[in-house]
C-alpha cells in the first residue's frame, strides 16, 4: 500500500490519470472476488473493521511497536477514502472497539482515541458521535470504580468479594448493547457486591437506573482439587459462572434444576451447557443426547476427572451460532437504518424545495448521503412510504413532480 501510494503522489499532477486510478480504485475496493462470492457488496467494509480489530487487539503474538500500529492505521485510512459503504464499516468497527474497551484488551488506549480522530476527520462529528462517547466511557468508568473502592474501604461490609471487582458504566444509546429482555438470577458468591454497587451509584447519582448486562460481563473462578492437588483458573462469562458455582455443593444437578436456579432461558442454557460438556469438557453427561433437544429430567455432573495443562483457561469464547448470527444482524440493521436515512433525506430535501420533479430528487437523495450509495429501488420504496405516511403527495396532473406537505 506504501508503495502505491508513493507512485500515485508521482502522478498526482496528472489530474485526468489521478480521476482515473480514484475511480478503478474505488471499484476494486467494493466489487471484488470476495464481496462477488459472499454476494454482499457491504464485504470489503466488514473485513476492513476486523483488520482494524486486529490491529488494535491484544493478542498472544508481538504487537507491532505503537509508532508502527500508527503507521499501518494511516494506510488503512488511505483504503477506507475508497470504501463506499462507509455505514457498514461503522457498524462493525463499533461492535468491535466495544468488544475490546468492555473486555480490557486494546494494545493502546491512545491508539484507539487516535483512530476515532482519523475517522471523524474524514467523515465527520456525526459518524464518530458514538465511537467517541464509548471512548469517554471508559475513562469516566475508571474514576467511578476508584470512588467505589474508596467507598467500600470507609464503609466495610462483611463478606465482601471486592478483589478484582471492577464495573463500566455504559451510557445507554451509544454503545451496540441492548438491554436484556429476560430474567437472570445471578450466583449467591456475586449477589453481595452487586448488590453493593448498585446501592453506591444509586447515592452517587439518584434518578438513574442501571440495566446489567450479563451477557457482556466476565469474571473469573478458581477450579480446586486436594487428591491429587490440581488448581486452575477460569475466565467465564456471567452465564457461565452461574452455571458453574451451582456444583460448589452438589456433584450432579438435573436440567430444570440448573435452569430453575439460574433463570436462564432454555435454549440459551442448552447451548452453553452443550459447550461446558463438549468444547471445555468440564461437566459431563450420559443423559444428553446429540441431536436432540436436553431434556429437563437429563442429568448434569461436575467432570472430576477434569485436567488441562494450563493454570489459566479461557471458556468465555462466543458461541459460533452467536457469531454468525451478530454478523447476519448487523448487515440486517445497516439495511433498516438506511431506509430511515434516506426517508430522513427525502424529508429534508422536500421541506426546503417545497415542490421537487421525481429526477430532481433522486439526484439530490444520492448526492447528500455520503456513507452509502442508495440505490433506485431504495429511495423509489422510501418514497411511497413517505406518500403513505401525508409527508409528501404527487401533484395532480404531474405524477413526476412531489410536494411537501407541512
Amino acid at each position: 500500500c506504501k508503495q502505491w501510494y508513493q507512485r500515485r503522489v508521482r502522478v498526482d499532477k496528472n489530474s485526468l490519470f489521478v480521476q482515473a486510478l480514484d475511480k478503478a480504485c474505488t471499484g476494486f475496493m467494493n466489487k471484488n472476488a470476495v464481496s462477488e462470492s459472499s454476494g454482499n457488496t457491504g464485504k470489503s467494509p466488514e473485513l476492513l473493521a476486523k483488520y482494524c480489530n486486529l490491529l488494535l487487539k491484544k493478542s498472544s503474538r508481538v504487537n507491532p511497536e505503537e509508532e508502527e500500529l500508527e503507521s499501518i492505521l494511516n494506510s488503512v485510512m488511505l483504503i477506507f477514502k475508497y470504501i463506499t459503504e462507509k455505514d457498514v464499516f461503522q457498524r462493525f468497527y463499533r461492535t468491535l472497539l466495544a468488544n475490546r474497551l468492555v473486555n480490557d484488551t486494546s494494545v493502546s488506549h491512545d491508539l484507539e482515541g487516535s483512530m476515532i480522530s482519523k475517522l471523524k476527520q474524514e467523515c465527520g462529528f456525526e459518524y464518530t458521535s458514538k465511537l467517541q462517547k464509548m471512548y469517554t466511557d471508559t475513562h469516566t468508568s475508571r474514576d467511578l470504580n476508584d470512588r467505589f473502592q474508596e467507598y467500600c474501604k470507609n464503609n466495610p461490609a462483611p463478606n465482601d468479594t471486592l478483589q478484582g471487582f471492577s464495573v463500566m458504566v455504559l451510557s445507554d444509546g451509544s454503545w451496540p448493547y441492548s438491554r436484556p429482555n429476560s430474567d437472570f438470577n445471578i450466583a449467591v458468591e456475586l449477589r453481595s457486591v452487586h448488590d453493593r454497587f448498585s446501592q453506591f451509584y444509586d447515592k452517587q447519582h439518584n434518578g438513574r437506573k442501571l440495566s446489567w448486562l450479563y451477557n457482556q460481563s466476565r469474571g473469573e473462578i478458581e477450579w480446586s482439587r486436594d487428591k491429587p492437588k490440581i488448581n486452575h483458573r477460569f475466565t467465564c462469562s456471567t452465564f457461565q459462572m452461574s452455571i458453574l458455582l451451582q456444583f460448589n455443593h452438589r456433584d450432579s444437578l438435573t436440567f430444570s434444576e440448573l435452569q430453575a436456579n439460574t433463570m436462564i432461558e432454555k435454549d440459551k442454557l442448552d447451548a452453553l451447557v452443550r459447550q461446558l460438556i463438549n468444547k471445555f469438557n468440564v461437566l459431563s453427561s450420559d443423559d444428553i443426547r446429540t441431536e436432540a433437544p436436553i431434556l429437563p429430567t437429563d442429568g448434569i455432573n461436575l467432570n472430576l476427572a477434569y485436567t488441562n495443562r494450563k493454570i489459566r483457561v479461557n471458556l468465555a469464547i462466543a458461541l459460533k451460532s452467536e457469531a454468525k448470527q451478530e454478523t447476519e444482524s448487523a448487515h440486517q440493521s445497516v439495511r433498516d437504518d438506511r431506509m430511515l436515512v434516506i426517508q430522513a433525506c427525502i424529508v429534508r430535501t422536500m421541506k426546503s424545495r417545497k415542490q421537487l420533479k421525481h429526477s430532481l430528487l433522486l439526484a439530490e437523495v444520492m448526492q447528500q448521503l455520503q456513507n452509502f450509495q442508495p440505490s433506485v429501488p431504495a429511495i423509489k420504496k422510501c418514497i411511497g412510504i413517505l406518500i403513505e405516511k401525508d409527508y409528501i403527495k404527487r401533484l395532480e396532473g404531474e405524477n413526476d413532480t412531489y410536494q411537501y406537505l407541512a
